[in-house]
């Protein structure tokens, strides 16, 4: 019997590489996934202030929506604060323009789903039950804030809060200018235009050691 280099058989042999496998057939590239969300208002705010490494992003969304079925009748002046629900919507609850809670007030209310005036709002749209597809009304959303007052967590809808600007948590203070005045605020600024009314400007400075 024919023996290899190292003495055994053919089929032990370790010197003989095996077959080469057969090559694998072309299925074409893989399906591309899909474009993400568009970063919400207050993302991009977060973007500017440099605080994307603390605060994630994978929940923000262009579109606040909520399909609880609860909604009372809001009107434009009124004021409200958004919570987290189960299976992902969003609830309002409202509450007095002039209390620390109320983060958010209502420029505009237009009906179905719509586009509101001006790309710094946050638009919240109303389902009257969880099977609709269609929105009932939208809520244009501006930050409820006067000059002097600071924000924590402002990459979120739902976790923005007013804090006193003392408090380490303090990320961003604002400055409030009538009319359309972005240039009143600096480089550093935030500049966040509400056509309202009132036409306001809106500039989120980063807050620091002296404040």
């Amino acid at each position: 019997m024919t023996t290899t280099p190292t003495g055994g058989a053919p089929e032990y042999d370790p010197f003989n590489a095996p077959a080469p496998l057969p090559a694998m057939p072309d299925v074409g590239m893989p399906t591309p996934f899909p474009k993400p969300p568009p970063l919400s208002v207050l993302a991009r705010v977060a973007i500017v202030l440099g605080v994307v490494a603390a605060l994630g992003l994978g929940s923000l969304v262009a579109w606040g929506m909520s399909q609880s079925g609860k909604f009372g009748s809001v009107e434009a002046g009124e004021c409200l604060y958004l919570t987290d629900e189960a299976g992902g919507g969003q609830s309002y609850t409202t509450a007095g323009c002039s209390t620390s809670r109320a983060t958010f007030r209502i420029d505009d209310v237009r009906t179905g789903s719509s586009e509101c005036r001006g790309s710094d709002y946050v638009q919240f749209e109303l389902y009257g039950r969880s099977s609709d597809k269609k929105a009932e009304k939208t809520l244009c959303l501006a930050l409820n804030v006067e000059t002097g007052d600071c924000l924590r967590d402002v990459v979120h809808e739902t976790r923005i809060a007013k804090v006193r600007c003392t408090d380490i948590t303090a990320e961003a203070r604002a400055l409030v200018m009538r009319g359309s005045s972005e240039t009143v605020c600096s480089s550093d600024d935030t500049a966040l235009h509400y056509t309202g009314p009132p036409e306001r400007t809106v500039c989120l400075r980063p807050t620091g050691e002296n404040i």
